[in-house]
C-alpha cells in the first residue's frame, strides 16, 4: 500500500493513514466533515463504500472537483493497480494553499462501427474550489468543449446539518453518471435512431441555470431541494434571479447510504416539476466484495409530448482485481409508453483499467434494439480520461 503520510483540510484533524483501520477512521472521518463541502461521477464506487458521492468530491451533490479522500485515497490508492500504481504520483498537486484547491478532468472518446468512425474530445473541464475553514465555498467549473461556466456558493450550518447554495448549476437528480449517452441522463444527442427524444434532459449538453438549493444531513440520508430558472426549456432572459413561478423547475432529491456487514449500498429517489413536466425514479446500488449492481428507473410525464415516457438503467460490475473492473450494463428508453414501436434497449460489455494513479482506459462494445426496426450495428467505444 503506498503511504501517504499526512491528509490535511482546513477544518479537519490531520490523519495519519499507514494501516487498513487508519484509512476506515479517515473515511469515516472525511464523510462526517466533506458531506458539507463537496457534474459527474461513478456512483458505483460510492455503493462500494456504502457512502455518498461527496465523499469523494467537494460538490455537495458529487462529481467534478476531488477533494483530499477523492484524490489522495481513492485515485491514488485504491483504484490503480498495485503493481504500477506507484509509476505516477501527483500527490495532491491540486491543492495549491490551505483555501485553494484547483482539478481537471480530460475525456478522449473514439467511436467505431461498421458504418461510421469518429475521434473526439469528450470532456475538458476545469475547476477551482475557495474553501473558508468548511463553513463557506466558491466554485467555479469551466466546462470549455460546451463553452459553458458553472459556479456557485455554498455555506454550511453545522448546528442545522445543512447547507444552502446558490448560483449556476445543473439541479441534483438521480444518480450523477459519469456516462451521459445513458438514457437516464442525456441519452443520445448523436446517433439517434430517430425517435422525438432519446432520453432525459440531464446531458452536460444542457446549460447551466440559475439555481438556490437547499441540503440536509441527518446520520446516513441525504436531502436536496432546489429550485432553477428554467432548466428544461433553457433559461428565460429574467431580471430576477429565478424568473416567473410559471418558469421555476423544482427538485427533490433523498438518498440513504450505508454498510451492514459484507454488504454496502445506496437506496434512493428524486422528482422534478417544471411546466407540465414532471420526472420521478427512484435509484440505488448494492455491493458485495467484488460485486456491484447499480440500478435507476425514471417516469416522465410531458417530456417528449402529452405522453409518458420511461427511461432505466442497469449495471452489474465484477472488480476482478484492483485496477480492472468488468461491466454490463442495460440501457432502456420508451418515449411513449402507450406505443410499442418506439422503445430503445441498449446493451454493453465493457472493461475500465486504472492502470496509473489519475488514468483510466475504458473500452466498451455497445448494440442498441429499436423497438420494430432491429437491431443497429454493433458499436465499439474506446476512452481515456486523465484527471487531478
Amino acid at each position: 500500500m503506498m503511504l501517504v503520510s499526512q491528509i490535511s483540510k482546513p477544518g479537519l484533524p490531520k490523519v495519519l493513514r499507514t494501516t487498513k483501520e487508519s484509512r476506515v477512521l479517515f473515511r469515516k472521518i472525511v464523510i462526517s466533515f466533506l458531506l458539507v463541502q463537496s457534474a459527474s461521477a461513478i456512483p458505483r464506487f460510492a455503493i462500494k463504500e456504502g457512502a455518498s458521492c461527496n465523499t469523494c468530491h467537494v460538490n455537495p451533490a458529487g462529481g467534478a472537483l476531488r477533494n483530499d479522500y477523492g484524490m489522495l485515497i481513492t485515485s491514488a490508492d485504491e483504484l490503480p493497480m498495485p503493481k504500477t500504481a506507484s509509476l505516477i504520483t501527483l500527490d495532491d498537486v491540486g491543492q495549491l494553499t490551505d483555501h485553494l484547491r484547483i482539478g481537471a478532468d480530460l475525456r478522449m472518446q473514439a467511436i467505431t462501427d461498421s458504418e461510421e468512425s469518429s475521434v473526439f474530445p469528450m470532456q475538458r473541464d476545469l475547476y477551482a474550489y475557495f474553501d473558508l475553514k468548511g463553513m463557506v465555498g466558491l466554485y467555479v467549473e469551466s466546462e470549455a468543449l460546451m463553452k459553458k461556466t458553472e459556479y456557485w456558493t455554498n455555506a454550511f450550518f453545522p448546528f442545522l446539518n445543512s447547507y444552502i447554495r446558490v448560483g449556476r448549476m445543473r439541479p441534483t437528480y438521480g444518480l450523477m453518471l459519469d456516462d451521459h449517452t445513458s438514457f437516464i441522463r442525456g441519452g443520445n444527442l448523436q446517433r439517434t435512431h430517430g425517435l422525438l427524444k432519446e432520453g432525459l434532459s440531464f446531458s452536460p449538453m444542457t446549460p447551466p441555470v440559475n439555481t438556490a438549493e437547499l441540503g440536509m444531513f441527518r446520520s446516513d440520508f441525504l436531502f436536496t431541494a432546489s429550485l432553477s430558472n428554467g432548466f428544461l426549456a433553457g433559461e428565460a432572459a429574467e431580471a430576477s434571479f429565478l424568473g416567473p413561478p410559471s418558469n421555476r423547475t423544482a427538485v427533490i432529491r433523498a438518498e440513504y447510504s450505508s454498510s451492514l456487514g459484507d454488504y454496502s449500498g445506496i437506496a434512493g429517489a428524486s422528482y422534478l416539476s417544471e411546466g407540465s413536466t414532471e420526472i420521478k425514479g427512484v435509484f440505488g446500488g448494492i455491493s458485495r466484495d467484488r460485486l456491484t449492481w447499480t440500478g435507476e428507473v425514471d417516469f416522465a410525464g410531458g417530456w417528449t409530448g402529452d405522453v409518458n415516457s420511461v427511461a432505466s438503467y442497469s449495471e452489474i460490475a465484477w472488480m476482478v482485481e484492483p485496477g480492472i473492473h468488468l461491466l454490463a450494463k442495460y440501457d432502456f428508453f420508451d418515449e411513449d409508453t402507450e406505443v410499442l414501436e418506439n422503445a430503445l434497449s441498449r446493451f454493453s460489455l465493457g472493461a475500465e483499467l486504472y492502470i496509473f494513479s489519475f488514468l483510466e482506459l475504458k473500452v466498451q462494445m455497445r448494440k442498441t434494439h429499436v423497438s420494430g426496426i432491429g437491431m443497429s450495428p454493433t458499436e465499439f467505444l474506446f476512452q481515456t480520461h486523465a484527471w487531478f
